[in-house]
């Protein structure tokens, strides 16, 4: 009897996952360990169960590919993930609210004062309403907006991406580590399959001044007509309306003109929510709206990039 069980408990061992080489140790320990407590003639009636047990075929694979299946879903990994996706999103509206605010410092003169400032106040109460700025953060965007708390070692470069459709990108970049910058640019083109140009492609765009204006300060319907008219008195050559979560319009001048189209547009009751320099391209082209959806991920991503300032693309 203690025979039968002893062979069943052999034959019931899960040696699929030793290798072929490793039976005669396995034979070995199973011989040491039961001749202390049973008797010779026992444990060598079960030794041709237990030889032909680990010399059974084994899918030794399937069975390293069956303890590896259930491997990164662990409760930590799932927290990590949605921490990390919290964290740069996070970082992304700081970033942008922090640029906001430093622009409508400089649009205003250099003023730090919300109450003279109208359209600082609009950013700081903008950015106050999205509960990721703190009042820390807000204080050092309005010091650097106005010269008084530069970071060191950042250098402003430019870089070219090209996709597929004829699709063009041009990147401002504001970096203190180039390297570190490079290299995370290269994942984010190989996970959208586009590439970095070496030259090429700034070349197909122009550098136009622009003004965003959200509104009026009196809290007026934004008229695009007579703020075009308001703004052709002062260098405007265009005006384009931007529907979005906000309505505004967006007016385009020489790139030397844009401060005192913005000051002539603030002076006139229009509520400047940006200014700067931006790279419009000589000839948009039409890309498949399937493919639209392609480039507004990598643009998504290029602007979540902490020291990407400004992401322009020849999209029409």
């Amino acid at each position: 009897f203690r025979q039968n069980m002893f062979v069943k408990a052999i034959s019931r061992l899960p040696l699929n996952a030793f290798r072929v080489a490793e039976a005669p140790t396995v034979l070995f320990t199973v011989l040491n360990t039961f001749r202390t407590a049973h008797s010779h003639a026992l444990v060598s009636a079960s030794v041709p169960a237990l030889t032909r047990r680990l010399h059974e075929p084994r899918n030794v694979v399937g069975h390293v590919r069956e303890s590896r299946r259930y491997a990164g879903h662990s409760h930590w990994q799932n927290i990590r993930h949605i921490k990390a996706a919290k964290d740069a999103h996070k970082m992304s509206q700081t970033n942008k609210h922090t640029r906001l605010i430093e622009v409508a410092v400089k649009t205003g003169g250099g003023s730090t004062d919300p109450k003279l400032n109208r359209a600082l106040a609009n950013a700081i109460e903008s950015a106050k309403k999205t509960q990721v700025m703190t009042n820390a953060n807000i204080e050092q965007a309005i010091r650097r907006g106005a010269g008084l708390d530069k970071p060191k070692n950042l250098k402003k470069i430019t870089y070219e991406i090209v996709m597929e459709h004829g699709v063009l990108l041009v990147l401002d970049i504001e970096t203190g580590n180039v390297s570190r910058f490079g290299a995370d640019l290269k994942a984010i083109c190989k996970k959208h399959t586009c590439r970095i140009a070496r030259g090429g492609v700034k070349e197909q765009f122009q550098q136009k001044g622009f003004v965003r204006v959200s509104g009026r300060e009196d809290g007026g319907t934004l008229d695009p007509d007579a703020a075009l008219e308001v703004g052709i008195e002062h260098g405007a050559e265009d005006v384009i309306e931007i529907d979005g979560e906000t309505k505004m319009c967006e007016f385009l001048c020489d790139q030397n003109d844009y401060y005192s189209l913005s000051k002539a547009l603030s002076s006139n009751g229009y509520v400047v929510v940006e200014c700067g320099l931006k790279f419009v391209p000589f000839v948009p082209v039409t890309v498949p709206e399937e493919h639209l959806d392609v480039v507004g991920r990598l643009c998504d991503e290029l602007e979540e990039h902490s020291d990407i300032v400004a992401v322009h693309t020849n999209i029409a």
